[in-house]
């Protein structure tokens, strides 16, 4: 379980993190979920980059994160237009306004 907290910390893919250490990607997002991370809710970069990717079998997650910088913006666990709107209407209008590419 250590290992896993450190190659999450070390910015490693989750699934790179599965295969590196022979246990199942849900496994790995499940110990990511275990932790709290406090969102700033007043600031977006300016190159905004998003996917989503596999946690479940047969579900996918969303990912944001700043495409300079690679640090995660935000993960949400459903990747539905209203779960991605809502989350970034949470985000003042002139933090949104900032962001120039997605």
């Amino acid at each position: 379980r250590q290992k896993i907290t450190q190659l999450l910390f070390n910015r490693e893919a989750l699934t790179h993190i599965a295969s590196k250490l022979a246990i199942s990607t849900s496994t790995v997002y499940r110990k990511l979920k275990q932790y709290h991370f406090r969102e700033d809710y007043a600031n977006l970069p300016e190159v905004l980059s998003w996917d989503e990717f596999s946690y479940q079998k047969g579900k996918l997650a969303f990912i944001a994160q700043d495409f300079n910088t690679k640090k995660i913006i935000t993960i949400l666990d459903k990747r539905r237009q209203t779960t991605i709107r809502n989350h970034f209407f949470k985000y003042s209008k002139e933090a949104r306004n900032k962001v120039k590419v997605v």
